[in-house]
């Protein structure tokens, strides 16, 4: 006899291909995989869905409506954080395709996905005033999308405690929801993301110009979705007069990969090189971070994002750096914290990156003033959270 189709069925594709995006990226993976993860075929699931960016949406939308959904319901800040810190760490959490495949979608499915963003950030912003009344409404933005990061963050990153993972991050989304934001300085000078030279008047060289279109497109569209002639176009030559400058496509890759990590490494480098004591190395690392992410916000966001397009050389190297880069803020902040376990370390470490790369990278940044001073404030309560 037949098997009956389960009525959930939708809903267990969609997890299933969660599950897949998340671990190999939404490129990375087909239609007939997800529907083999399910033992079912892909005609099958294309009864459901209509190709496979449908299915990303889908992903994604369920993913802000679990949140929204959590958020809605909570009457307190800390019943929100709580309620929160269970979702991500449950074990079809849906959180982690959000900010690195939204940008497979297409123009409209992913104006929808910004839309609920918002709705989600709004959502959650009475509860942080109704708790911080000095908040004005920009701050609890911030706060709020700062929030969001540090959760966000977690969702593909699991000890082999789910109540230990729950905890801690609810103690790092906690530290960051109260964390006092300093006064903006009115005499500092503003960060500016790099413009590629042009609002100097003077044009950098043909390649540089070329490399910093390809890092951007790389960034909003996703490698595997930019062409040799989108990049030419962008930086207003036609794409034979790419080849002149680059091999290829995986040539501008593995040079804006070089550029991202020097970037960060020097940035390491140079706070190790300054920092007086364990806490000063701490507070430089975090300042060099924020510095980076502010300035070159599209070349972090390939670095996080596109390190699985290298060729199998430069991405063993890419990734031997990372892990050596984490390992340098581990022991500094190992250095300050001392007696914590090692996995809590990596955990907060990798909690304050994503908190930084999500405000960067999703926020209105224009309406908040000082925004890498009030960043090292929220870094510096996430790091330190008790």
């Amino acid at each position: 006899m037949a098997s009956r189709r389960p009525p959930n069925r939708k809903a267990l594709i969609r997890s299933a291909a969660s599950e897949l995006f998340v671990r190999h990226g939404y490129h990375n993976v087909s239609v007939a995989e997800v529907a083999e993860a399910l033992d079912i075929t892909a005609a099958a699931l294309y009864h459901h869905y209509r190709n496979k960016q449908d299915l990303l949406l889908q992903v994604i939308l369920d993913g802000f409506e679990s949140v929204d959904a959590v958020i809605r319901e909570a009457k307190t800040l800390d019943t929100a954080i709580g309620s929160l810190a269970t979702l991500v760490a449950g074990p079809k959490s849906l959180l982690g395709v959000w900010e690195r495949e939204a940008r497979n979608l297409e123009g409209s499915q992913r104006l929808t996905v910004l839309e609920l963003q918002t709705r989600i950030v709004t959502d959650f912003q009475p509860l942080l005033r109704a708790a911080r009344t000095e908040l004005d409404a920009p701050e609890s933005e911030l706060v709020a999308r700062a929030v969001l990061g540090t959760l966000g963050g977690q969702s593909s990153r699991r000890s082999v405690s789910r109540r230990k993972d729950e905890r801690l991050m609810v103690r790092l989304a906690s530290a960051v929801a109260h964390c006092r934001l300093p006064a903006p300085d009115p005499t500092a000078e503003p960060h500016r993301p790099d413009s590629g030279g042009t609002s100097s008047g003077v044009r950098r060289p043909r390649r540089d110009q070329l490399l910093t279109e390809a890092i951007r497109l790389f960034d909003e569209r996703g490698y595997q979705s930019v062409t040799v002639a989108d990049i030419g176009e962008a930086a207003g030559i036609v794409a034979s007069g790419v080849y002149r400058h680059f091999a290829g496509k995986t040539d501008m890759l593995v040079a804006a990969m070089n550029r991202g990590g020097e970037h960060l490494r020097t940035g390491a480098d140079q706070a190790l090189g300054h920092a007086r004591d364990p806490r000063e190395a701490l507070e430089l690392l975090l300042r060099a971070h924020i510095d980076v992410t502010v300035k070159h916000r599209h070349l972090v966001g390939i670095l996080t994002h596109e390190s699985d397009q290298l060729p199998d050389k430069e991405r063993i190297a890419l990734r031997r750096y990372q892990a050596d880069y984490l390992d340098v803020w581990v022991q500094a902040l190992g250095a300050v914290r001392t007696g914590r376990d090692a996995a809590d370390l990596r955990t907060t470490v990798h909690a304050t990156h994503s908190m930084i790369h999500f405000v960067v990278r999703s926020g209105p940044t224009s309406r908040w003033p000082a925004l890498p001073e009030r960043l090292a404030a929220l870094g510096t309560a996430l790091l330190l959270a008790e």
